[in-house]
């Protein structure tokens, strides 16, 4: 009798010591002592360590193949680079000790030349790794860049021939000249353009109009409502007007480049 009572006792210590309770069920949980939230965070909702969000255009269309550069500005060129999948969302990890800038660009091909375009963030602020961030970006036709880097659209100049007089002697001004654009098909986005007349001003480039959405323009100008002849810049001749499009003159940087003057003949 007091073999089996001391075996029982053993027994019921063994018993206990492996947390198994009287109806049978394990004691403790294994998430016990964690506080860790098990939940996956939402598209939505900032997630430590990584940047992410999803690139569309105006029209809220998602835009696959965007270029997602997480710029690690800590140390030099150490860059994270991720593309849009379909649906136009992107995720990469920024999960160690830095201070990181997001940026998007978009690559598309335009009547038979390519363009790298900036696309503009909702959010343009640095963050910290570890803690992650949440960045969209919207491919712009036209508007302000962060940070007075210029504008998302691409600009028209021009010069006026310096050997042509008005009547009364005094040569063309560029801010009395008047550009009218009509759109020759659509716009690099795959939008419909609208007519665009405009008077010149003056730029640290030069003269003419400023962000104007990337397209194909027929082009004419006047002079205080007087036509003037117009060419591209280092072209034979003069004509009434021009069709053009955006050339590149450095990465992300297009222009139109014209030559005005008083009409011949």
């Amino acid at each position: 009798m007091e073999r089996r009572l001391v075996l029982g006792v053993l027994l019921m210590t063994v018993l206990g010591g492996c947390g198994v309770l009287e109806e049978g069920v394990m004691s403790g949980s294994v998430s016990e002592g964690r506080d860790e939230d098990p939940r996956e965070a939402g598209p939505g909702e900032v997630e430590r360590g990584v940047l992410k969000g999803r690139v569309a255009d105006e029209r809220g269309r998602p835009i696959e193949g965007a270029e997602v550069v997480a710029d690690n500005q800590l140390l030099y060129d150490s860059n994270e680079v991720v593309r849009t999948g379909g649906d136009g969302r992107y995720r990469v990890a920024t999960n160690i000790g830095a201070t990181f800038h997001a940026s998007a660009t978009i690559t598309r091909r335009y009547n038979g030349r390519e363009y790298s375009l900036s696309l503009a963030p909702d959010d343009d602020a640095p963050f910290a790794g570890p803690s992650g961030a949440i960045r969209n970006f919207t491919w712009k036709l036209t508007g302000e860049k962060p940070d007075g880097l210029g504008f998302y659209g691409g600009k028209v100049l021009f010069r006026v021939d310096l050997n042509d007089q008005l009547d009364a002697g005094a040569f063309l001004e560029d801010e009395k000249v008047r550009l009218t654009l009509v759109p020759d098909g659509p716009l690099i986005d795959g939008s419909e353009g609208s007519r665009i007349v405009r008077t010149a001003t003056r730029n640290g480039d030069g003269s003419g109009l400023e962000d104007v959405p990337i397209g194909r323009y027929r082009i004419t100008a006047d002079y205080e409502g007087r036509p003037l002849a117009v060419k591209l810049r280092g072209a034979a001749g003069y004509a009434q007007e021009v069709v053009a499009d955006f050339t590149p003159v450095m990465t992300g940087v297009y222009w139109i480049e014209l030559e005005l003057g008083l009409p011949r003949g």
